[in-house]
């Protein structure tokens, strides 16, 4: 084998880290199968990390290169998977990309024990150059865009590729994933790239620095009918965190969605100031039957400093999504940085409203991801950062204080509102 690719899984198994296949891993394997590389793929997420299944896929697959994809709450895991590799087969390349060692890529090489090389940025073109030069001895490490390696006992990160259009990218390869195991088993990509809106939590502008590419509805629609011809597939997911956002595009898209000759049913997540009631009469007469919201929090105060929503933009978009038949999902996070005792009643109150017009909520505990404001300014905006440890910052534990929470405080209340909304803790 080439090349095995694996996506590095959460420390502790959940419904929401196996919620879809990894998509950009499938997409990295079809871009080294259409360069003639053979390719296997492994997801620990539906598994559990096992090690004995590391062994034997280095027994049996005996791979040149194993590209790891590690977000920041899975890089303990991709790294203890790197480790484990290169002490029972020293001669196999190691190379990690994803989240984490893009924003943070000094720290991943430091493991010089367990890593060869990282991936910064978009990880096709990268990991063909790369399979290239280690597999077939073509190139030079040197023009792998975004490669990341120990030179001169320094780290050297070369120069991302430039984001290319997603319509130029082979279909992702996706049955090199166990896809019966996943909630959202067919997930679309239709976008590239970042969103404008720069949100001090959200981690996204630095991995992608603010570029962003749309796929053209025509090939999106074709590849929903080729899903259905091939698989019978009627239902799937839109991966993009602000759907709506270009309004011309959406329009275009909904079109040739009700072109199908099977039309399926779809979902997506969005901003509540990206919608409208006929927006979202038009997305169910499309085939939409679910909207995630991103809401954030139900003080006014701190959607100012945080999000730029109005709590009546929120109301208004839940009541069109229920009125269309749309379920509608409202995701809140708890503290942020201007939040009080006060402010988070203030949420509760308002989780339990946009809860009475029909919207289901999901509630998480705010995390600091490296490359965020929250991260980066964490001593100007009063927040503590409470562990080092990675593994922790899952959106499931308390890993921050605020100049007016402490961390037990922040647990009792989001128990409390779990508890309020008819939620389990397990739940948050």
């Amino acid at each position: 084998m080439d090349v095995t690719l694996v996506n590095a899984p959460v420390r502790k198994r959940n419904e929401h880290a196996r919620l879809s296949p990894p998509l950009g891993l499938a997409y990295i394997a079809s871009a080294l199968m259409e360069d003639g590389f053979s390719v296997s793929a492994v997801d620990f997420n539906v598994s559990g990390l096992n090690l004995v299944r590391v062994n034997s896929i280095l027994a049996n697959d005996r791979p040149r290169i194993v590209g790891i994809s590690a977000m920041t709450e899975t890089y303990p895991q991709a790294l203890e998977i790197a480790r484990h590799i290169k002490e029972r087969s020293p001669e196999t390349v190691v190379v990690i990309g994803g989240a984490h060692p893009t924003i943070l890529p000094e720290e991943v090489l430091a493991e010089r024990d367990a890593v060869d090389f990282i991936v910064a940025g978009p990880g096709e073109d990268a990991m063909v150059a790369l399979a290239r030069n280690v597999v077939r001895g073509e190139g030079s490490l040197a023009d792998v865009p975004g490669l990341g390696f120990i030179e001169d006992d320094a780290p050297h990160v070369n120069p991302r590729a430039e984001l290319g259009h997603p319509d130029d990218l082979p279909r992702p390869a996706r049955w090199l994933f166990p896809t019966d195991f996943y909630h959202d088993k067919w997930n679309v990509l239709t976008a590239t790239g970042s969103c404008p809106y720069r949100c001090p939590f959200c981690s996204a502008s630095s991995l992608w620095q603010g570029r962003r590419r749309m796929r053209s509805p025509e090939s999106i629609a074709a590849e929903i009918a080729d899903l259905w011809r091939e698989h019978g597939v009627d239902e799937v997911f839109f991966t993009d965190d602000i759907f709506t956002l270009n309004r011309r595009w959406i329009g275009e898209l909904l079109e040739a969605l009700g072109a199908l000759e099977h039309p399926v049913e779809w979902g997506c997540a969005t901003r509540v100031d990206l919608v409208d009631a006929d927006l979202i009469r038009q997305m169910a007469e499309a085939g939409c039957t679910g909207i995630q919201f991103g809401v954030e929090s139900g003080s006014q105060t701190v959607l100012d400093s945080v999000k730029g929503i109005e709590k009546q933009q929120v109301r208004d978009a839940v009541a069109a999504a229920v009125a269309c038949g749309i379920d509608a999902v409202c995701s809140f996070m708890i503290p942020f940085p201007d939040d009080t005792p006060e402010t988070l009643r203030e949420s509760l109150e308002f989780m339990a409203e946009v809860h009475e017009l029909g919207a289901r909520i999901y509630l998480s505990y705010t995390c600091p991801f490296p490359g965020t404001d929250f991260y980066d300014r964490a001593a100007e905006l009063g927040l503590t950062i409470l562990t080092d440890d990675w593994g922790d910052f899952d959106a499931k534990h308390v890993v921050i204080e605020t100049r007016h929470l402490t961390a037990p405080q922040v647990e009792a209340t989001a128990e409390a509102m779990a508890a309020a909304l008819g939620m389990k803790k397990s739940d948050i």
